[in-house]
């Protein structure tokens, strides 16, 4: 009986296209030709997805939440080219079939909803225009103002990012409460400041930070005696949790 062995270097070579990481993609199109939605898909075999959905309008209604997206999956028995649909509760919502994913650019499918009503989906890999810019040095020349006295949540580029992740109605209720101010303050790589209602303290309250280690905005708000956080990142940190605590 022949003895076989092989070199540890062409046994990592062998293994390593299967621990390569998975390709990510995300897209930007329209349902119907009416709705607009983005698309984050990530390819974890080849000619099979799986990832997330959702429409534009959601997202700036709700904010970056879980259960403003649709989940997708292949569909099991025809995986390649149809995609099973879910809600946040992992309730079938659609069913999206003839799907294609031309060179990684161009995705085209049809889409129908348990209404059985049907639409096509038409959509392209995102540009990279709407890459956030840092904002350390714009806070840094800031610390001890109050956000008021250089209109921080009017300033387009902040109040857009608050808008994407809290969502509208939210970014309003922040900015409702956040009256009484506190001069901006920073603590463990983050700028920050809370703020709450004329007389009305602490009940409802509201703290935002900038992280500047990763360029990402948190808010805490408590309303009723309940806690809500919100992440630009989409995890809320030890450190503002932390920050959190130590204040109220």
């Amino acid at each position: 009986m022949k003895r076989f062995s092989i070199n540890i270097l062409t046994l990592c070579a062998l293994i390593m296209p299967l621990l390569a990481d998975a390709s990510t993609y995300r897209l930007e199109g329209m349902v119907g030709g009416k709705y607009p939605i983005v698309i984050e898909l990530e390819e974890t075999q080849k000619g099979l997805y799986s990832g997330r959905y959702a429409y534009n309008l959601t997202l700036k209604r709700d904010g970056d939440v879980a259960c403003a997206w649709l989940y997708i999956k292949p569909d099991r028995n025809s995986p390649y080219s149809e995609w099973i649909i879910t809600d946040c509760k992992g309730k079938v919502a659609e069913r999206w079939y003839n799907v294609n994913f031309i060179d990684h650019q161009h995705l085209t499918a049809r889409m129908k909803n348990v209404k059985g009503k049907v639409y096509d989906i038409e959509a392209s890999i995102a540009g990279q225009s709407d890459a956030k810019t840092p904002l350390n040095s714009y806070f840094k020349q800031h610390l001890g103002e109050y956000a008021s006295d250089f209109n921080l949540l009017s300033d387009s580029r902040v109040a857009k990012r608050f808008e994407d992740f809290m969502g509208i109605l939210n970014f309003d209720a922040l900015i409702e409460i956040y009256q009484v101010q506190v001069p901006i303050e920073y603590t463990k790589g983050m700028f920050w400041s809370y703020g709450f209602m004329p007389h009305q303290c602490c009940d409802p309250v509201a703290i935002w930070a900038y992280d500047t280690q990763n360029n990402s905005f948190y808010v805490w708000i408590r309303k009723n005696d309940k806690d809500y956080w919100w992440s630009e990142s989409g995890n809320i940190p030890f450190e503002f949790k932390e920050l959190v605590d130590a204040t109220f």
